[in-house]
Formats: C-alpha cells, sequence, structure tokens
C-alpha cells in the first residue's frame, strides 16, 4: 500500500536511531539537553530533501527525545539523591559525634537552632563563606585569575540564597538540605543531618535503634541499585515499528529460543505487546502555513501551504463557530501587516500551530478537533473535504487536524 510514510516515517525511525549513535549525545544525557539544530544538521546529513514534513521530522525527533533525556535526568537525580542521603546523610549517633566532635545534647541544641529559623540560615551560611573566602584569599595571595572564579561563585551562592528566600514554596526539607550542601561549619552540617534523618524531629531517647538505622540503609541501598538498573535499561527511541520486523523477530525468539534471562524474555514479551502503527508519523505546522478563507455560502475553509488543492470545510455548532471566526479574522490581519511591510508576531494570535494526523475510521466520520489557549479540550470540530490524500490507496485512512 503506498502511503507517505514510505518516505516520512522510515526516516524519522532512522533519524532517532542515529541520534543516540552519535558522540555527542553522553553530552546531551548529562545536560539532558538536546537542539533542534543538532537534530536538523543530523537529518540533512540522511537526505537532501527539505520543506514542512522534513522540518516536522525535525520536531518530532526533538520532542521525542527532549522527553527521554527528561526521564533518564529524572532518574539519575533520583538515584543521586538517595546516593547523598545513604552516604552523607544516613549516619548514627555516634558517627556525627566523632564527626562534630561534640556531644549529642549539643548537635540537639543546633539542630532546635536551626528548625527556630531556617530559612534565615541559608542566608548566614553565604555570608560566612564568603568572608572565609575572602579572608583565606588575601592570606594566600590568589591570582586575579582565581579571584575572578571566587567572585562568579559566590554569585552562584547568591542567587540559590535568592531562590530560597523568595520560594515560599519550598519544603523545610529542601532547605535543610540546601544547608548540608552549602555550610562548611561541620557542627551545622551534623544538626542538619540528624534531622534530616529524623524526619525534622529531635529524639528523646538516649540510645540509638541501630537494626533499625542499619534496615534503612538496606532499603536505601536496594531503591539505588533498582534506579541503577532503569538507567542502564532505559531503552533509546526506537520509533513505529512499520514494518513488523520487530514483532515477527519477537514472536520467532519466543517460539523457537530459550531467553538468557528474565530481562530478556520480558523485552520480547514487550515488543510482541507493543501495538504496531502503520500510520505516518503527523506533519508539524506553523500559524503561518495555514491559510483561512470564507466561501460564498458562509462556509470557513483552511488549507495548508504547499497543499493548495486539499482543503478542509469547518464543522462544528454555534457554539464554537466564534472561535474560527476568530481563527479567520486573525489570519485577514495577519496578511494584511505582510503587505504592509509592518509583519506581526504569530505569538500574538489566538492559534499558534497545528498537526495533520492520519487514523484509520469508516468513511466520512472523520472530525477536525480544535484546542486553542483560552478554551482547551472543548472543542470537537470539522470534516475535511472527500479529496484523498496524494499516494494513499486505503479507502478507510484518512486525515485528521488537530490544533
Amino acid at each position: 500500500m503506498g502511503r507517505n510514510d514510505q518516505k516520512n516515517t522510515p526516516l524519522i525511525v532512522q533519524l532517532l536511531k542515529s541520534v543516540s549513535e552519535q558522540p555527542e549525545f553522553e553530552a546531551n544525557k548529562e545536560s539532558g539537553k538536546i537542539t533542534k539544530e543538532e537534530i536538523t544538521g543530523l537529518r540533512k546529513s540522511l537526505t537532501k530533501d527539505s520543506g514542512r514534513p522534513y522540518s516536522s521530522v525535525d520536531n518530532i525527533v526533538k520532542q521525542v527525545y527532549s522527553s527521554w533525556l527528561t526521564l533518564y535526568q529524572k532518574r539519575k537525580k533520583q538515584k543521586e539523591n538517595k546516593e547523598y542521603f545513604l552516604n552523607h546523610i544516613l549516619k548514627s549517633d555516634i558517627e556525627l559525634v566523632e564527626e562534630s566532635n561534640c556531644d549529642l545534647s549539643t548537635i540537639h541544641s543546633k539542630a532546635q537552632e536551626i528548625l527556630s529559623k531556617p530559612k534565615e540560615f541559608p542566608k548566614e551560611i553565604t555570608t560566612k563563606n564568603k568572608n572565609n573566602r575572602q579572608i583565606k584569599s588575601s592570606q594566600k595571595g590568589r591570582k586575579k585569575q582565581h579571584q575572578s572564579k571566587d567572585e562568579n561563585k559566590n554569585i552562584k551562592k547568591s542567587n540559590i540564597e535568592a531562590s530560597l528566600t523568595k520560594d515560599d514554596s519550598k519544603s523545610l526539607t529542601d532547605t535543610l538540605y540546601e544547608i548540608h550542601r552549602e555550610t562548611e561549619n561541620i557542627l551545622t552540617r551534623c544538626a542538619v543531618a540528624y534531622l534530616i534523618k529524623n524526619n525534622k524531629n529531635i529524639s528523646n531517647l538516649e540510645e540509638e535503634n541501630t537494626k533499625k538505622l542499619e534496615k534503612r540503609r538496606t532499603e536505601k541501598e536496594v531503591e539505588i541499585k533498582r534506579f541503577e538498573k532503569q538507567i542502564q535499561n532505559n531503552r533509546l527511541p526506537n520509533g513505529r515499528d512499520i514494518t513488523g520486523k520487530i514483532y515477527i523477530e519477537a514472536f520467532d525468539n519466543l517460539i523457537n529460543q530459550v531467553p538468557k534471562d528474565n530481562e530478556k524474555c520480558a523485552i520480547w514479551i514487550a515488543n510482541l505487546l507493543k501495538k504496531i502503527s502503520p500510520l505516518p508519523y503527523p506533519i508539524h505546522y506553523l500559524y503561518g502555513d495555514l491559510s483561512w478563507y470564507k466561501t460564498e455560502e458562509g462556509n470557513i475553509m483552511i488549507y495548508f501551504n504547499g497543499w493548495k488543492n486539499y482543503k478542509f470545510q469547518i464543522c462544528c455548532n454555534k457554539r464554537q463557530r466564534h472561535l474560527f471566526e476568530r481563527f479567520l479574522e486573525d489570519h485577514k490581519i495577519f496578511k494584511e501587516s505582510e503587505k504592509s511591510g509592518e509583519k506581526l508576531s504569530e505569538s500574538l494570535f489566538t492559534l499558534r500551530s497545528a498537526q495533520l494526523l492520519w487514523q484509520q475510521r469508516e468513511p466520512n466520520i472523520v472530525r477536525l478537533r480544535g484546542k486553542v489557549k483560552s478554551e482547551k479540550g472543548k472543542l470537537k470540530y470539522a470534516s475535511p473535504s472527500p479529496k484523498a490524500l496524494p499516494n494513499v490507496q486505503n479507502s478507510y485512512l484518512h486525515w485528521v487536524l488537530l490544533f
């Protein structure tokens, strides 16, 4: 069956694979970000074709990897936080006494002081750290280059302090962790560790329950290993199985082979249960790519630049029509601004972008679904003209426009 996905979708699948094979991808994983320019450059190395479908490929791949990197960073941060808790916070009272070189009552007193004014402590810590650095800097006679680095560090710490004082939603636990990371005072650090370990409470028990503490350590070690396993087994985006190759391979493996372990078996089963989508990926359009007009009968119509022969007719009830009237009015204003030489920004208009999607449905029941900034998810809307998509031979394959 000849369809547009013979070019668009295989290119996306190939580009998804190529992104993770680049040497820069490790840096992307560390930063948690990937730019559209990186993806566009890689896509241009795979094909010389250009146009809206190909820039849409860049958008789709960026969205997929941005989501993947966000999840990767989230799991990595969770793992690092648990490691920090295990290595620096979850210490016995005896270890805290030895580290601070103070008795437990002194640690209790310092912890009570911190609880009485938790928001003021980061400010005091920043001031003390700054003064200590200035004293050490004058004693050692550091060079100007090193001094500038210290100033940059102080600026960063002042930004942290500002965020702590401005963000009223910051929890007490977050503030305690911030104090623990920033303070150079050993007693303060130990007192904060004591508070976090005891859920911000000061225990009156003379002797700590060591068995309970060891159990907590074991639990954290198990959680850390679980996150390590999730990070290692986090599969890279591989796109749609448009040919069914992955499905057939998984089916063959489960029938004719014995998996090495449970993880391998789980992967085969996941590939077998994964839904095969024979439809092309959507094509993204910006506001400037859409053209609106009204027929003599009063019907509102829309078409895409470059696809002028394929027009949509807006079909909706009276409650939603005013929104499409607004889109039409905005389009007229936008075109008039282009003619006058003072082109308005597209971000000023109600509608900013749209996606051209495909769905397999019964004939003549396809709808145009809309979504506006002020009326999210409350529209139902429209049907396309009866013309078929180019190269689409399946009569049950229709397009859908999503605003």
